[in-house]
């Protein structure tokens, strides 16, 4: 018998496009294994190793913090090459991070690479890469400064 358990995360005070705040609900579907899915309808399944009780079956939640860190930079960086009118035929990210190595094994430290074809100037890929780091990427603004964390438990 499978029992669904849900838990909803919202951002408090962070308005999307549509005036509403960003939250995602995460459903239980058995062992270990969670499907999260955003208010747009998007969804993506998350799992632990077999050695923490899951079959590997989704991304592990962990990984999920240098997935979205890429991910916004890597908008933003190709979002302001285009702009500049850069000849970007290739754009790849590569995300590392330093975990501690007791609990809560947290990232001591990321570290990104960008990588453009040859044509790209690169000093637009720096610039870019530095208005994204400093300015635009909401991902890391929050890493830097952290906000304000609120838990509610309860029954459905």
């Amino acid at each position: 018998m499978k029992i669904a358990l849900t838990c909803v995360i919202c951002v408090i005070g962070g308005l999307n496009k549509k005036g509403k705040m960003s939250s995602v609900k995460l459903t239980w579907t058995g062992g270990m294994m969670f499907v999260a899915s955003d208010g747009e309808g998007h969804s993506i399944v998350l799992d632990a190793k077999s050695e923490s009780g899951g079959d590997e079956s989704g991304v592990r939640p962990i990984d999920l913090l240098p997935i979205a860190l890429g991910g916004c930079m890597g908008m933003d960086v190709v979002s302001i090459l285009k702009k500049k009118r850069a000849d970007l035929r290739v754009f790849t990210m590569e995300v590392t991070g330093e975990r501690a190595p007791g609990h809560p094994q947290r990232f001591l430290k990321m570290s990104v690479k960008l990588r453009t074809n040859p044509e790209v100037k690169q000093e637009d890929l720096q610039r870019s890469m530095e208005l994204s780091r400093d300015k635009y990427c909401s991902v890391l603004g929050t890493l830097k400064t952290p906000g304000e964390f609120e838990f509610d438990v309860g029954t459905e």
